[in-house]
């Protein structure tokens, strides 16, 4: 059997955390929340199996979503990596771009939208056991 798809939501807006794990949670997926970066680097580092998906939020206390993505590459994560932001300079989004981010999202966002995207990044996903 094909193991679920774990994500992480890194965000700082609980209700947004919260809306995104509602969303995306699933048979096929398993979604945890952090509310900074800071917290999203424990966690990682705790996790027994890696993460498949990252969806980060930009801006953030503490460690940023582009220091949180710097940090990942520095570890050579392997999973797909996606920021949804409202505050996306052209210099972030640069940024985000040399680091190989695999989406960019602007909030506010679609639902619908977010949901299919995050399907195409868990399905080039290898999932192993």
């Amino acid at each position: 059997m094909k193991e679920s798809v774990k994500i992480l939501a890194v965000e700082d807006e609980t209700a947004v955390a919260q809306l995104l794990a509602l969303v995306l949670c699933g048979p096929r997926c398993k979604v945890t929340t952090a509310a900074n970066g800071e917290e999203a680097l424990a966690k990682i580092a705790a996790a027994p199996r890696p993460f498949d998906v990252i969806l980060t939020d930009h801006s953030m206390p503490r460690v940023t979503g582009l220091e949180l993505v710097r940090q990942l590459r520095l570890q050579n994560f392997g999973g797909k990596i996606a920021v949804l932001s409202a505050h996306l300079t052209e210099q972030n989004v640069h940024a985000y771009e040399e680091l190989g981010v695999d989406l960019l999202l602007s909030k506010p966002f679609d639902m619908n939208e977010l949901r299919h995207a995050v399907d195409v990044l868990a399905n080039q996903v290898s999932i192993t056991a």
